[in-house]
């Protein structure tokens, strides 16, 4: 066996001149520069069966390299994850409930002048027809019975409370038509938002108004629904109820169990439902077929979408109460130092009406900014639940970014499906 010693050659490859070959007195310790000694070249990329190289020239095993543009979480290269695109409101994957709440809110920061302005306006027509119309209404009934003899009063009450149904009719169609808009208009803006754009109210109102008629439609049939379901539990508490004592008896538990059977079943088809105007809007359904639409794509989400719901109300409450019960406070105090026999029997009734106002318009118009925020919420909330939905079951989620990279058809078209 050959001796070790003769296998090693100075770091600078020359050899003794009589031949021999010194051992080193010490192994060169880390980091120790010696003289004279050159670090090995970097070794040579391996190709990849497809003739790309791994990023730092190390071959995986088997020869494989991975592609160069290959990235981890952070946008760091080599973990084989690439995490989803966010063009805009959200990002392009199954989202979340944690997701789903804070873009619902996130919605008025990305896109506020086609949200906040559009529902404000809504809103805010609708309070000034039902109390102008109502005070109207009101006024003429007082006015009336006041003066009326007693053989026509009863006729003149009658009269008051026909009209008074027809002025509700009329605010609850203006409120139907208020919705429809304002659901077609926040649907296109969420829609559009998770493509990165940002839509104008004009452009977003104009896109709305091809699905206005159907979405009237479908308020007029929930309407209907809950209207209906009232009459006949009111009909039908009266008719037991006047059956006796036992019928009383009877007719409270009917009305309760009623009552809470009503909510129950509200808040079912409420959930069930939720997903129709963006169907309407984005996909153009009728009716039936958008109810059908939302129906399938919630099964399975029901809790989810509930729970979306009901957090929504919650917040939307007592974020309406915080803003609304100080002011009211603070109304009945400027308005008793103000006007502090406006209540005593020998004041002037006149004064009434501007203690009326101090204390009740500063808090109906922030309840009324609250309650336009909280709409914006609940009804983005339900289009993200639409989108959501259609990436966990038709891979909506490719479509979108396809849309967003390359263009071209618009992905909730039912041609995309």
């Amino acid at each position: 066996m050959a001796d070790q010693g003769d296998e090693w050659a100075s770091p600078s490859g020359d050899r003794a001149a009589d031949g021999a070959r010194p051992a080193p007195e010490q192994p060169p310790r880390f980091g120790e520069r010696i003289p004279g000694w050159t670090p090995p070249a970097e070794p040579v990329p391996a190709a990849a069966p497809g003739g790309s190289a791994q990023p730092g020239g190390y071959a995986a095993p088997g020869g494989y390299a991975q592609p160069s543009g290959y990235a981890q979480p952070g946008g760091l290269p080599g973990t084989g994850y690439t995490p989803p695109p966010k063009p805009g409101l959200i990002p392009l994957h199954p989202l979340s409930f944690g997701e789903l709440l804070g873009a619902s809110f996130g919605v008025l920061r990305y896109n506020p002048r086609a949200t906040v302005l559009p529902t404000l306006l809504i809103n805010v027509i609708q309070v000034v027809v039902s109390l102008g119309l109502f005070g109207v209404i009101g006024f003429s009934a007082y006015d009336r019975i006041s003066h009326a003899s007693d053989a026509n009063r009863g006729a003149i009450i009658a009269g008051s409370i026909a009209e008074g149904a027809l002025g509700g009719l009329v605010i609850a169609a203006i409120s139907v038509f208020g919705t429809a808009i304002l659901q077609g208009i926040l649907v296109l803006v969420v829609a559009r938002g998770a493509l990165g754009e940002r839509p104008r109210a004009g452009e977003a109102l104009r896109r709305a108004m091809r699905s206005f008629w159907p979405l009237v439609g479908f308020g007029v049939l929930v309407a209907a629904v809950e209207i209906v379901a009232i009459l006949v539990l009111v009909l039908l508490v009266v008719g037991v109820a006047s059956a006796g004592t036992v019928g009383v008896v009877f007719a409270i538990l009917i009305g309760v169990l009623g009552g809470l059977g009503y909510v129950v079943a509200a808040g079912f088809l409420i959930v069930k439902l939720a997903t129709v105007p963006s169907a309407i809007v984005l996909e153009r359904l009728g009716v039936f077929a958008a109810i059908g639409r939302s129906w399938t794509l919630l099964r399975g989400a029901f809790w989810k979408t509930f729970g979306i719901f009901a957090l929504l109300l919650v917040i939307i409450y007592f974020a309406s109460q915080l803003v609304s019960v100080p002011f009211s406070f603070l109304g009945t105090a400027v308005g008793g130092l103000l006007f502090p026999d406006a209540g005593s029997g020998g004041s002037d009734p006149t004064t009434a009406i501007p203690v009326l106002l101090i204390t009740t318009v500063p808090a109906a118009i922030l309840s009324t900014i609250v309650q336009g925020i909280g709409q914006i919420a609940q009804v983005s909330a339900f289009a993200l639940v639409y989108l959501d939905r259609r990436i966990r079951r038709e891979g909506l989620d490719l479509d979108l970014q396809r849309a967003v990279e390359q263009g071209g058809a618009d992905p909730f078209e039912p041609a995309a499906r």
